[in-house]
């Protein structure tokens, strides 16, 4: 007599990290047939989504990341280079050569967001706060998200000892990203 076996079936992991990573997969596979921008677009709003709801810092933090990845890549591969040549120059302390490079990317791309963040920071670095914001600002026009330069513009207020308007700036941008490391800065904040 054929003895039959009950089926096996897997359990399927619902638990939010594995839904995030489920969630980004099929986002990504789905607008590869759509233009970078497009993509890129698309990705980001699905990011900052999972990224204002994230459960726990470690998840934030990895959100973050793929983030901050997202708005590195310009859709362009010269561009993509100048950033990292900018980038290696900045780790290396030379804030005018950063700048010189990425003074070219802007050049060749303006409506590419994270030129202009890039050099805001170079400029904050080299304590030229009103050139900063003015990068920031320009920044925000193109990806009004960047909790980057939102964080930026917050931590130069506070530095220019203007708290009220750091205050304003760290609270917007928490709500794209509620586990900025900024916040810490804030010690008066309560929870946004």
């Amino acid at each position: 007599m054929l003895e039959l076996q009950p089926l096996q079936t897997k359990r399927i992991d619902m638990s939010p990290n594995s839904m995030i990573k489920q969630t980004f997969f099929i986002i990504l596979l789905s607008v590869m047939a759509y233009s970078p921008t497009y993509a890129g677009s698309k990705i980001l709003d699905s990011l900052f989504m999972d990224l204002k709801h994230a459960s726990s810092e470690q998840q934030a933090r990895k959100l973050e990341q793929v983030i901050w990845k997202q708005w590195m890549q310009s859709g362009d591969d010269a561009i993509d280079e100048l950033m990292q040549e900018a980038m290696q120059k900045r780790r290396s302390y030379d804030f005018n050569g950063a700048i010189e490079v990425l003074n070219k990317v802007i050049k060749k791309k303006p409506d590419y967001a994270e030129g202009w963040n890039q050099r805001a920071t170079v400029y904050f670095h080299q304590e030229k706060y009103d050139k900063s914001l003015i990068d920031i600002a320009k920044t925000l026009e193109l990806e009004p998200r960047h909790f980057g330069s939102l964080a930026g513009r917050a931590v130069i207020r506070l530095r220019q000892n203007k708290p009220a308007l750091a205050m304003q700036n760290i609270i917007h941008a928490l709500k794209f990203n509620p586990y900025l490391k900024e916040k810490n800065f804030f010690p008066n904040l309560t929870q946004v």
